[in-house]
Parts: structure tokens; sequence; C-alpha cells
């Protein structure tokens, strides 16, 4: 009995160690701090319009001088024309095939409701033609 219950607990030592001592082999060696390679290799965001004090700390709710640098009045003028063109280039076609193509399949729709419509009077009138001899075979075999 002292031989198996030997046996049971170094069983048990062997399957909660084994598992333990994998996680040993992720730790690090010593304690210095280690940068992951993937956070070590991301871009720096640049610098910050943030006003600083003297001591260079920010000033909290200090609100830039000025805005960031801005596009020039001419490059605006012309990628607004530039826009302006192409907007006034697409809406007359634009319309007229979107109209063209509404009516299009506004015709196949009708299409497909009248020929639906056909199918089902065809189908009531033969189950009524078939309701129709089914009463007259059962009235002739009584």
């Amino acid at each position: 009995m002292t031989g198996s219950r030997t046996l049971g607990l170094t069983a048990l030592a062997v399957v909660l160690g084994v598992p333990l001592s994998a996680c040993q082999a992720l730790l690090p060696r010593d304690d210095t701090p280690r940068i992951l390679p993937s956070l070590a290799a991301l871009p720096d965001a640049g610098a910050s319009a943030q006003r600083l004090d003297a001591n260079g700390y920010p000033l909290l709710g200090a609100k830039p001088r000025a805005a960031t640098a801005q596009v020039a009045d001419d490059e605006v003028t012309a990628t607004q024309s530039r826009y302006a063109n192409v907007e006034r280039r697409s809406n007359g076609a634009g319309d007229a095939t979107y109209t063209r193509q509404v009516r299009e399949l506004e015709g196949v729709a009708a299409a497909q409701q009248a020929k639906g419509e056909a199918i089902v009077a065809a189908n009531a009138a033969a189950e009524t033609e078939a309701a129709a001899a089914r009463a007259a075979a059962s009235s002739r075999a009584q």
C-alpha cells in the first residue's frame, strides 16, 4: 500500500511538475526589462504641439498658439475646381443613364409580373377543371 501511494505521489509530482517547469523557459533569466521586438519597431509619433512650462512639463489645458501648417490657397482652389469639373461631367450622363436603367428594370418587373399572373391563372383554371371533372365522376359513380 505504501508502494502504490509513493508511486501515486511521484506520478502526481511529475504530472504537476512538468507543465510548471516548462513555464520557466519563458521567463527572463534576470530582472532586466525588455522591450518586445514588435513594440520596438513602432515609429516615433512625432513632435507634440503641447505647450511646456519652464521645467519642460506639459501645461494641462493650454491650447496651441497656432494651428498646424495649412495647404496653400492655390492648391485648395485647384482641388476644388478639379472636383467641381468631375461633378459637372458625371451629373448629366449619370442622370440619363440612371433613368434609362430604371425604365428597363421596371419593364422587366412588369413582364415578370404578367408572366407570373398568367401562370397562376392557368393553374387556377386547370384546378377548377380538375375539380369539376372529379365532381362529375363522383356524381356518375353514385
